[in-house]
């Protein structure tokens, strides 16, 4: 049950999910601002040419419009380049080449949709007007798509900095140990896939209204976004000013997944607009624009192989993983898709020699960057397609060659032959858990039943970890602060994340009550105010309950040590003594001392502190078994049962961390089951609206049976980990497996992904055919 509704009055969250679902929300397109011009960008329609020229003549003179931005604009205004971090390969032979990238295209265009002007104008439709007056001379440039051209010896230059369209390359682990692992193998099996980037199709479509202060020198913002140190950061390196002079305001934000965590260049595109016109700018953008140019996901390429020894042991792991980054990098694009997955690249096994090679690649593709996951689900994919291929060829249960293969409780914490250091985890618990919620001994009987329906039935099973947490900042702070009103204790608590769903509100005001023993009901959130100083991450890499939330736990003991040591004064008792709870600090015998308003009250200083600990990270993992039945003669795949049992630590808020297993499970499954960004030869997007995207619907999906097994994390002092990826990690590959379970059945061979119902009808065939 919902804590917040113990005493009948709502948290913050409460009230706001009310908001949500009545319509009321605060979303950037709702936000009326009055006399704001409005802008529109006039994109490319080529994956790759040069511009030859621009006339913005015939687009200036028509009604309305107030100024027309080109890449030149862009330049004259001296901005600089966007962020592309890395912290790996930087002493070796291909560290990351970061490319400029303009603001608005200037001189080439590297894929289509990118912005070449933005307009403005007094109202929409005199701006998109205007836009299509815009004569743009272009000539056409050969295009790279995908992994293969990009690295083909003739492959035409994306940018001249990066011959052979390499972005980056980086060897991790030990090669030689891995070669010896191999040469003394009783078995050693393989597997490679592609996994096709993802659209990631945010109910909300990004919005931004720009503002500039002459006077003070600032640019005011209102967009989503997933934390403001993050975004903030970003646009002072682009704008070329000090991060005190951006000012970002959250909204609402109708769905993130890593998309809106980083700036983009619409953001400073409309910045400049309002500089220019003195006035505020507005842009929503379509959804064909958001299928162009939000930043997508995955994109990867992953082979392995897997040694064993005779007793079914694995001895060595060795990881090929390469990512088309698109024509761009993007802020954490690139790191991700090495970052977690050597952080992750062991799985949730014990093997000694592992070795990974990172290759990346620019193409004429939109950028990618950070999407729920990034990189965890793909390693674990890989990880787990190689441990059922591994049980198929010893004839060994799948979950039972795991069960052998895990880390033990014993050894954690327990570092990977990759560097990475596992927190805690009880694998052989999730095991149990799992075997016992699918009725893993019924599948026999459930499969034969299926195949007197004329249905192939399999069965797939993950067991994995990943990391989450950690980030660019030395440690998060949170603001708590205290007062009294209207006669009750209430606290405000200030953080630099930025929820987009996750119920922060009210998870963090349990944190903060347990400490001084208020309610709920009377604790606020600021989430990522203008203009925080605060140091710490936003609300990516599942970082926020146990970055933010430690945080806050540890202002609410500050806070707790000194409002019992005044009452320990007035009572006349050692604090240790006095218990804070109900909304008052009482004796051991019950009798109060002070409500805690009254305490409050008492103080001489404002009680404002700022919590603070050190960056840390934790490795959630989890045990999903997915069945799906396929009908054969047409390829039509149903998921007929999903289970998930999963290790989050100390779950602080049963509700949403369910919810947050349930969309992740159900982004793993889109992934699967029919999700991929598609193009032609020429770069150009063949699924650029949902009438060509599929999307996972409610009637796709069963209802989930989901548990949890916690181990505290010793990372930090909640004991917490973070949740709101492990689904997807967890689907992606428990889903995969159950395909190629039920196509062994008939000799058919995995698909390439996404596993739609024809490439499975044609695998089928050809399996038929010989």
């Amino acid at each position: 049950m919902d804590r917040s509704m113990l005493n009948h009055r709502p948290t913050q969250s409460e009230r706001d999910r009310t908001r949500w679902v009545t319509g009321a929300g605060r979303y950037t397109a709702d936000i009326a601002v009055p006399d704001a011009l409005s802008a529109t960008f006039l994109r490319s329609p080529h994956a790759h040419a040069e511009i030859v020229s621009i006339d913005i003549g015939a687009a200036l003179a028509m009604p309305g419009v107030i100024a027309v931005l080109t890449g030149a604009d862009c330049a004259d205004a001296g901005f600089g380049n966007f962020r592309g971090l890395m912290r790996y390969g930087a002493d070796g032979p291909h560290p990351l080449i970061v490319p400029f990238r303009p603001v608005l295209a200037h001189q080439r265009v590297r894929h289509v949709g990118e912005a070449v002007a933005c307009v403005v104008a007094t109202s929409e439709s005199a701006a998109l007007d205007a836009s299509e007056a815009i004569a743009v001379t272009y000539r056409d440039l050969p295009a790279v798509i995908g992994i293969d051209a990009a690295g083909k010896a003739d492959a035409p230059a994306i940018h001249p900095q990066a011959p052979g369209n390499l972005a980056f390359a980086h060897q991790a682990g030990d090669a030689a140990a891995v070669g010896a692992a191999f040469d003394a193998a009783t078995s050693v099996v393989a597997t490679a896939f592609d996994l096709p980037r993802l659209a990631p199709t945010t109910m909300e479509l990004r919005g931004i209204i720009a503002r500039y202060d002459e006077v003070a020198g600032i640019y005011h913002l209102i967009t989503p976004h997933q934390g403001i140190n993050e975004i903030r950061a970003d646009l002072a390196a682009v704008l070329n000013v000090p991060e005190a002079r951006i000012s970002i305001e959250l909204p609402d934000v109708g769905g993130g997944f890593g998309a809106r965590s980083p700036a983009y260049p619409e953001h400073a595109a409309l910045l400049l607009a309002a500089r220019r016109t003195g006035r505020a700018v507005r842009w929503v953008a379509s959804r064909s624009e958001a299928f162009l140019t939000d930043y997508y996901g995955r994109s990867t390429r992953l082979a392995g192989r897997l040694a064993l020894d005779a007793s079914g042991r694995f001895t060595g792991l060795e990881i090929t993983y390469e990512t088309d980054l698109g024509a761009y990098i993007t802020t954490v694009g690139a790191f991700v898709n090495v970052h977690n997955p050597l952080m992750s690249g062991s799985g949730t096994y014990g093997i000694s020699a592992i070795a990974a090679n990172f290759r990346q690649y620019f193409t004429n593709t939109g950028p990618i960057g950070p999407y729920r996951g990034a990189g965890r689900p793909d390693v674990a994919l890989l990880i787990e397609r190689l441990v059922d291929r591994a049980a198929t060829t010893l004839g060994a249960d799948p979950l039972e060659l795991r069960r052998l293969n895990a880390i033990p409780r014993t050894a954690f914490p327990y570092r990977t032959a990759l560097g990475s250091t596992y927190d805690s985890a009880d694998y052989a618990a999730l095991i149990d858990a799992a075997h016992q919620a699918s009725d893993w001994d019924g599948f026999a009987a459930r499969r034969t039943e299926a195949h007197a329906r004329g249905r192939l039935r399999g069965r797939g099973v993950a067991l994995f970890t990943e990391i989450a947490g950690g980030g660019a900042a030395t440690r998060d702070e949170a603001r708590v602060v205290l007062a009294v009103t209207a006669g009750r204790a209430t606290a405000r608590i200030e953080t630099v994340t930025g929820g987009s769903g996750q119920s922060q509100a009210e998870t963090y005001a349990f944190i903060l009550a347990e400490r001084l023993g208020m309610d709920p009901a009377d604790i606020e959130l600021a989430a990522s105010p203008a203009h925080s100083t605060l140091n710490g991450g936003g609300s990516i890499g599942s970082r926020s309950t146990l970055s933010a939330g430690s945080a806050i736990a540890d202002a609410g003991d500050q806070l707790r040590r000194h409002l019992l040591a005044a009452a320990g004064l007035r009572a006349n008792a050692p604090p240790a003594e006095l218990i804070m709870a109900g909304g008052a600090i009482c004796r051991p015998d019950g009798s109060v001392v002070l409500t805690l308003a009254e305490a409050i009250a008492a103080t001489d200083a404002p009680l404002d502190v700022v919590g603070a600990v050190p960056v840390s990270s934790s490795f959630p993992s989890g045990c999903h078994v997915a069945e799906v039945e396929i009908d054969p003669q047409t390829g039509l795949a149903v998921l007929v049962s999903y289970v998930a049992i999963d290790d989050s630590g100390v779950v602080l808020n049963p509700i949403v961390a369910e919810g947050q297993i349930h969309g992740g499970i159900v982004q793993g499954l889109g992934e699967v089951f029919g999700e991929a960004m598609q193009y032609d030869e020429t770069g150009q997007v063949l699924t650029g609206s949902f009438m060509d995207y599929t999307m996972p619907r409610a009637a796709d999906v069963p209802n989930f049976v989901t548990e949890d097994r916690p181990t505290a994390s010793p990372n930090n002092s909640l004991g917490v980990k973070g949740l709101g990826e492990a689904g997807t990690t967890g689907a992606l590959a428990a889903a995969a497996n159950a395909f190629a379970d039920a196509l062994a059945m008939v000799g058919a061979k995995l698909p390439a992904f996404p596993c739609t119902a024809h490439s499975i009808w044609r695998s089928i065939r050809a399996a038929a055919s010989g």
